[in-house]
């Protein structure tokens, strides 16, 4: 009997932000492989561009360059989904910023303006953009939503010292999550989903883990059952937020 050639998400459409670098451009791969239709979302035009050339040739990739943190940014991403799509199945909240690589021990000591910043980007960006793609969401297939999380933003993380704002940041991002995932009970999943510390941009050289092992506990996190919602999970188990 000739195995079934049918790959897991085949024909889902899915709107990635951050896709330019690190877990985003290897999520994107991931997606792709697997038979996603991906419309890639960054802020940085030159990376963008390079992402476009390496993984356009491997499935229905595009791009949209765009600023986030921009209040007009969502309702550009959302009219590019409905004339590209017309419906949307998959969100996926990736987009983030930490501006204190240097791990200061309190709020006063990080860069002027971290946690307003960091808010904007890591919770109030995807809130936007959340809120813009429902309809779209409404007309999809198993809609998703899922929010990268961090286990910094953990309440065990909390207790933790450095990178105050990001880790504050992807706190109320957990906890939007969750509010979402009881107001869209049934119609939407919504999920937080930690892709680890890897070596990213973000990560740094002395990250223990890999963007791919990150992509395939996206892809863990974009197939489960549609009943599962407001959990969290990294490679491919549940954790505690």
């Amino acid at each position: 009997m000739a195995k079934s050639s049918a790959k897991r998400l085949d024909g889902r459409r899915i709107l990635l932000t951050g896709v330019s670098r690190g877990v985003g451009y290897e999520t994107a791969k991931r997606f792709l492989g697997e038979g996603g239709r991906v419309l890639g979302v960054a802020k940085d035009g030159e990376r963008l561009g390079r992402a476009m050339e390496s993984l356009a040739p491997l499935g229905d990739f595009a791009v949209l360059q765009s600023d986030l943190s921009d209040r007009e940014a969502a309702p550009r991403i959302a009219k590019a989904v409905t004339e590209r799509w017309g419906a949307l199945d998959i969100l996926f909240n990736n987009a983030a910023i930490l501006l204190d690589p240097n791990k200061a021990p309190s709020f006063e000591d990080e860069p002027k303006d971290s946690l307003e910043r960091s808010l904007e980007v890591n919770v109030q960006a995807p809130f936007r953009l959340t809120r813009e793609l429902l309809p779209l969401l409404a007309l999809g297939n198993e809609p998703r939503i899922v929010n990268v999380g961090s286990g910094a933003g953990t309440f065990e993380g909390l207790r933790e010292e450095g990178i105050a704002s990001y880790r504050l940041s992807k706190w109320a991002l957990h906890g939007l999550t969750m509010l979402l995932a009881t107001h869209l009970a049934g119609a939407v999943a919504v999920n937080a989903f930690d892709p680890g510390w890897v070596k990213t941009d973000m990560g740094g050289p002395q990250a223990p883990g890999s963007p791919r092992d990150s992509a395939d506990g996206a892809l863990h996190v974009v197939t489960l059952p549609f009943s599962v919602t407001a959990r969290f999970w990294k490679d491919g188990r549940e954790i505690p937020f």
